[in-house]
């Protein structure tokens, strides 16, 4: 399995003109099943939160794990968080501006068949305690990841309209809080093929980019304050976990699964690329397969840190791979070309 990985890095190399794939290294493996990680540089460390549980929807099993390195080789446990009665999933780190550390996570209950999303929150001066966590004011909704702009952070959150019957229309809404657990609607977006995972970032004009999960194509979108309406693109493909970061010089990178038909079988990877206004370009494979992606990205002195999960190893374990990135002038992503 290490040659075949080692060709791999190789080969990706060789086709990337603008990065190179320099490692992928098994981070954690201890439990059953762990996936849906986030990571952050915070403190001269990077940390990484995932959830463990006994498979992919578990019942009232999903606890958050968090893992601390300097270096990204060597990872230190830090803590578990759990909550009696819910399934806690997709754990995601923001930056408060008052220096702390903020984890947002989904709290699924499962009674009587049906499935109930609540938003709990849990903040930290030092990666390693957390306060007890707490739900936000929202009921029924999963505020997915969130972002600072300012005092001020944002983030989509989308709610299952009848939880007996997930064909039904789903509602996607972006959200608004100054303190991490009261939350304020901006506006409720009509959008068609369930609408789920979103991430937004901030570009220096406080433009608001948006790369969103549907049950077709992804969208990439994008808006000016106060954020009520949206310029929506088509990125041609499905994702699943999309996320995507916006680096010093402007550029954006996104990382999410990878849906590809082979033989008639569904292949799902996780992948890595550029990313403008218009368009996401998965230029790295990673290693992985079947149950996969849920990406967090990180960035320090030239390096993409990717943390993903996998199942192509047999055991579903984490994975962070290191993308080493070409040196580019300022560019401000608005500019950019389809």
């Amino acid at each position: 399995m290490k040659s075949f990985i080692t060709i791999c890095l190789f080969l990706f190399s060789l086709f990337a003109e603008e990065a190179t794939l320099i490692s992928v290294n098994k981070i954690w493996d201890k439990d059953e099943y762990s996936a849906f990680p986030d990571i952050i540089e915070y403190q001269n460390k990077f940390w990484v939160a995932f959830r463990e549980a006994n498979d992919h929807i578990g019942v009232h099993d999903g606890k958050i794990r968090i893992l601390s390195s300097i270096d990204g080789n060597t990872w230190n446990e830090e803590t578990v968080l759990a909550k009696e009665g819910y399934d806690l999933r997709d754990p995601k780190f923001s930056l408060v501006p008052n220096g702390k550390l903020m984890l947002n996570m989904g709290g699924s209950r499962y009674d009587n068949g049906d499935v109930l999303f609540h938003t709990f929150i849990t903040f930290s001066s030092d990666g390693k305690n957390w306060s007890p966590l707490q739900p936000t004011n929202l009921k029924g909704e999963w505020v997915w990841r969130v972002e600072w702009l300012g005092d001020t952070a944002y983030g989509f959150s989308y709610r299952v309209t009848d939880p007996s019957d997930l064909k039904k229309p789903w509602v996607l809404s972006l959200f608004k809080t100054q303190d991490g657990t009261n939350y304020s609607l901006v506006k409720e977006f009509d959008i068609s093929k369930h609408p789920s995972e979103a991430t937004v970032r901030f570009l220096k004009d406080k433009t608001m980019v948006a790369l969103l999960r549907r049950q077709g194509n992804g969208w990439i979108g994008q808006s000016k304050p106060p954020y009520t309406d949206f310029d929506w693109k088509d990125v041609g493909f499905p994702l699943g976990g999309p996320n995507f970061i916006v680096l010093p010089d402007g550029n954006m990178w996104a990382a999410s699964r990878s849906y590809a038909l082979e033989g008639g079988k569904l292949i799902l990877h996780t992948a890595v690329g550029p990313m403008t206004l218009t368009t996401y370009k998965p230029e790295f494979e990673l290693p992985s397969l079947g149950d996969t992606s849920y990406p967090g990205l990180a960035y320090k002195d030239g390096i993409l840190y990717v943390v993903y999960y996998s199942s192509h190893e047999q055991k579903t374990s984490i994975y962070l791979a290191k993308i080493k990135l070409a040196e580019k002038g300022s560019q401000d992503p608005v500019k950019q070309s389809p």
